[in-house]
């Protein structure tokens, strides 16, 4: 019978949620990086130096300075807080404790941004520096 519980409440939250966004103006958030070149970074599976040392020796390596970069670093951890529950725990948390939809969708959105860096190929860092998280109005 527990179950039945659990879904019907899952299905209230659900109804909330959904006419708290129609109050709102179904607010949406967007998470990205506005390096003029992020895209070709994020979508550069090949990288053909990664983990090469650069030149000159003690610049550290192409790529991957701290041993965890690779392409997708925004779309794999996009994918993961998604499917394991993480951003929809975190937006229903918010909104549970009074915040508004954008709120709420706002502090997943950083979530996600900061997961997302960890995994940012480093050269200069301007890359990792250029990282959003912003409502749409």
């Amino acid at each position: 019978m527990a179950k039945v519980q659990d879904f019907t409440g899952l299905v209230e939250t659900l109804k909330r949620l959904k006419d708290k966004a129609a109050r709102e103006g179904n607010p949406s958030v967007v998470v990205g990086y506005s390096a003029g070149y992020a895209l070709y970074v994020h979508e550069a599976v090949g990288m053909k130096l990664k983990g090469l040392p650069r030149q000159p020796p003690g610049k550290g390596l192409y790529w991957d300075p701290q041993g965890r970069a690779q392409a997708k670093f925004l779309e794999q951890p996009a994918r993961e807080l998604s499917n394991d529950g993480t951003l929809g725990k975190i937006v229903q948390a918010a909104v549970l404790k009074g915040a508004t939809l954008g709120e709420a969708l706002s502090a997943a959105g950083e979530r996600l941004q900061a997961a997302s860096q960890k995994l940012v190929p480093v050269d200069t860092g301007n890359l990792k520096g250029s990282a959003f998280t912003e409502l749409e109005k």
